[in-house]
């Protein structure tokens, strides 16, 4: 077993300063019963520290700016980051303002575990929060690590944990005056001593404590469960009038719903990113949507923040957008990727789908689009230019197949041939080597086209289509051969 820990010992000062932009350059505490218990680096500068009273933390800064601590944003924040390590694992505990992540089985997924820290780390910075990590065999190990700003080291689990501070353990808390006065101060001095002793005198919580922590006892964990839907709005610190400085806090939602993808083993094909205006006399135009819809289906957040920026840059604020909300369309069941040696089609399809998404993103829907086959015999009406998620209207049936080779290049509008010696002419005289191919159709449309159709060759060994217009009573000038194509 292997555990990754996250301690957020910053998480109530944390929670406050990424609502609030102007906090960076500006002394901020947040205070708890007229208490201290988190100050930022301005504040400490002066002297202010975490424990002395409010009163005299003003004392020491004029202009201080003192907060209350928010319990219910806290544990949004949690919930946040424990939805973004739902990509790394599903095993995913939420404990003492902490979290706990089981990634056994996620390693070799993730390319070893330097890899798999690094992306862990990069999404709860992007989240505004500070943690400390710490890996171990067991959770409580982990924890107790974290807890104590313990780093992973390659030695054993005694080594590990025989320097972490008794202050770490919870069930020691409450007598650390007295274990202090006996000498003790780490867990590996409080081990040495007589367990009967400890139990007796501090209850046999702490041993417990002791003994999951060293994998001596069984831990029952209340796993983490991703909400059943997806809806979460994010308040904005301040009125934002550029889109720009809308990517970032947009991004802190697209972890979330990455996250509670992986969790459903889903994938979403559309999202709807809702900029929620301040209130002004239109009352028609308080939200606008910034959608994106995807060629395929996917829960990558790295791509799907490409394409919200490339979107966001064609967005014009109708008025200061005030709060967002990330709406999930359409949402498809998808399957962990496999592992691969070579490049399958599967592959090739995905590498093309992230292709026109990007492209759709900057350029817009109607800008993409896709050649799709039409049931129709005319050439030139054969085929129709579609959005690329748009199917076509008629399917071509296998009715419909030519009988003889069609060329891969026709000319916007057929060229007129001229004759020598009764046979048609293009550089030289052709020699006509399959046909014909009779078509009448377009009847319906006034666009009758009576045509015989051949695949012709010239002297230099080029093949083209070529074709013979037939005639009608009162049509008689319109006869002649045509080229329509190239074969390549």
């Amino acid at each position: 077993m292997l555990w990754i820990a996250l301690h957020f010992p910053q998480l109530p000062l944390d929670t406050v300063l990424r609502c609030r932009p102007e906090a960076a350059t500006t002394p901020v505490v947040v205070v708890e019963r007229k208490r201290v218990i988190g100050a930022n680096q301005p504040a400490t500068g002066c002297g202010i520290a975490a424990g002395m009273s409010e009163a005299n933390a003003w004392s020491m800064r004029a202009g201080l700016l003192s907060l209350p601590r928010t319990p219910a944003q806290e544990l949004e924040a949690l919930h946040e980051a424990a939805l973004w390590a739902l990509h790394f694992t599903p095993q995913v505990v939420v404990r003492d303002a902490g979290l706990l992540l089981d990634i056994t089985a996620s390693l070799r997924l993730f390319g070893g575990f330097d890899n798999l820290l690094a992306q862990l780390t990069g999404g709860i910075d992007d989240l505004g929060l500070h943690a400390h990590m710490a890996c171990a065999p067991t959770a409580s190990a982990a924890q107790l690590l974290a807890h104590s700003a313990g780093v992973w080291q390659d030695k054993t689990l005694d080594g590990m944990l025989a320097p972490v501070p008794l202050a770490a353990i919870a069930s020691a808390r409450p007598h650390l005056d007295t274990l202090l006065g006996i000498g003790c101060h780490t867990l590996g001095q409080l081990r040495r001593m007589p367990r009967t002793g400890i139990g007796r005198r501090f209850g046999n919580e702490l041993l417990r404590e002791i003994d999951r922590a060293y994998g001596d006892e069984a831990e029952v964990h209340a796993w983490f469960t991703a909400p059943v839907s997806f809806d979460v709005r994010l308040e904005l610190p301040a009125q934002v009038s550029h889109t720009d400085a809308l990517l970032f806090a947009a991004r802190r939602l697209l972890l979330q719903l990455t996250g509670w993808l992986n969790a459903h083993q889903s994938a979403i094909s559309s999202i709807t990113l809702w900029l929620h205006h301040e209130p002004t006399r239109q009352r028609d135009h308080r939200s606008t949507p910034v959608h994106i819809q995807l060629a395929s289906a996917s829960r990558d957040p790295a791509h799907l923040t490409l394409l919200l920026r490339e979107r966001l840059g064609q967005v014009a604020l109708i008025a200061p957008v005030i709060e967002l909300s990330l709406a999930a369309d359409e949402i498809v069941a998808l399957a962990a990727p496999n592992t691969e040696l070579f490049p399958t089609a599967a592959s090739q399809n995905e590498s093309i789908g992230l292709l026109v998404e990007r492209l759709q993103s900057r350029l817009g829907n109607d800008a993409v689009r896709r050649l799709s086959l039409v049931a129709d015999h005319r050439p030139e009406k054969s085929y129709a230019l579609l959005p690329v998620r748009q199917s076509s209207a008629r399917l071509v049936s296998p009715s419909l197949q030519a009988i003889l080779p069609r060329p891969t290049w026709l000319l916007a509008r057929p060229l007129a041939l001229i004759t020598r010696q009764h046979k048609p002419f293009y550089q030289s005289p052709l020699t006509l080597l399959a046909g014909p191919e009779r078509i009448e159709s377009g009847w319906w449309d006034d666009a009758l086209a009576l045509r015989d159709y051949f695949i012709a060759e010239n002297e230099h060994h080029a093949l083209l289509w070529i074709f013979r217009q037939r005639t009608t009573g009162d049509k008689r000038s319109e006869c002649g051969w045509f080229l329509h194509g190239y074969f390549g």
